[in-house]
């Protein structure tokens, strides 16, 4: 059998290379290239340049999938960072509106508690002045059929407490009312509620519960005289 051209075996080798020849071609490549040792070092070479081009690819495909994992972590990572930024500013926001929605009723001590009658541009005004902690004040007036009772309570929170800078010493000055009708009903007493006026006593507003549990400021005598002078704070009913 005539020996096979090199130029016939060079146009076969990529095909043998990537084993898509038949058994007989095959065959006859394999004897050629063991007959010729141009060819076979040609193939050698070739088998190399593709072991290096796959090679190349495995490690650009190695690249590529470590890239991407490398993106999908980051992309996660970011993805908790923002879950975990919105997650802390839903709790901060929580415990902020937590801490300012207690309340924490002022104790009643006398010396804390001085109500203040005095004119003011020709109207006789009630005050309390009160020392201590306090966020804000309540006020609930109630009339029972026979007088007009005027209901206040105290309160500070948590939040107050730690930011507002108020202690113990602090004073602080409560317009009430005017006690002689100019704008509202005159009250005949005034009295201390040590709790939530609004929560303790809805909806039912148990007048008899609210006298009960709280404390009688002051009071109008039976000549609509005020109790408590003018300035003084003094209660002469306790």
């Amino acid at each position: 059998m005539d020996r096979i051209n090199c130029n016939v075996i060079g146009d076969l080798l990529p095909l043998y290379a990537d084993e898509v020849v038949s058994e007989d071609t095959k065959a006859l490549v394999e004897e050629h290239l063991a007959e010729c040792a141009d060819c076979a070092e040609k193939y050698a070479q070739m088998k190399r340049e593709i072991e290096l081009n796959i090679g190349l690819k495995a490690v650009e495909a190695e690249k590529q999938a470590i890239l991407a994992a490398k993106k999908k972590i980051r992309k996660k990572r970011i993805v908790t960072a923002v879950v975990s930024c919105i997650i802390g500013v839903i709790v901060i926001v929580a415990v902020v509106f937590i801490l300012n929605n207690i309340r924490i009723p002022a104790v009643y001590e006398k010396e804390r508690f001085k109500v203040d009658v005095r004119e003011v541009g020709g109207a006789e005004c009630m005050y309390l002045d009160y020392t201590g902690r306090m966020y804000t004040y309540d006020q609930y007036e109630v009339f029972d059929g026979e007088k007009l009772i005027w209901y206040v309570d105290i309160y500070s929170t948590p939040w107050s407490n730690l930011f507002d800078g108020e202690n113990d010493a602090t004073k602080h000055e409560l317009f009430l009312t005017t006690l002689d009708g100019t704008d509202s009903t005159p009250i005949d007493e005034l009295r201390y509620v040590e709790g939530d006026i609004w929560q303790m006593y809805s909806p039912t507003r148990d007048v008899d519960n609210m006298t009960e549990n709280s404390v009688l400021l002051w009071e109008r005598d039976d000549g609509l005289q005020f109790k408590a002078e003018p300035g003084t704070g003094e209660n002469h009913t306790q």
